[in-house]
């Protein structure tokens, strides 16, 4: 009887875990997938989509109208005049993209 316990309680702590880890794969996979279509868009350097991918992250922890503002103002510092006047141009769309993934993995 106390093993059959001790065996559900295990199987409930593992499914709790493997949901952890999934939910946690899934943002770094988004923020992953987003950075690099802002690559493409942007001509960003491979240390630039880095930073955008830890912004998106960072985001995807903790997604508030402040932390967008947040991420949005940092991401725009990383970028130089050029890559700032590509973004200005994709900026809605691609922070839109964004929304609907995180919508997907709450």
């Amino acid at each position: 009887m106390k093993s059959g316990k001790i065996f559900v309680s295990f199987l409930v702590i593992s499914f709790f875990l493997i949901s952890l880890n999934s939910f946690a794969q899934n943002k770094n996979q988004v923020a992953d997938d987003m950075a690099t279509k802002l690559q493409q868009k942007v001509l960003l350097s491979k240390d630039q989509t880095d930073k955008v991918k830890d912004i998106l992250i960072n985001y995807l922890q903790n997604y508030t109208q402040a932390s967008l503002e947040s991420a949005q103002k940092t991401l725009e510092s990383i970028l130089d005049k050029r890559q700032k006047a590509k973004y200005d141009i994709v900026k809605s769309d691609w922070w839109n993209s964004v929304q609907k993934e995180v919508s997907k993995i709450q």
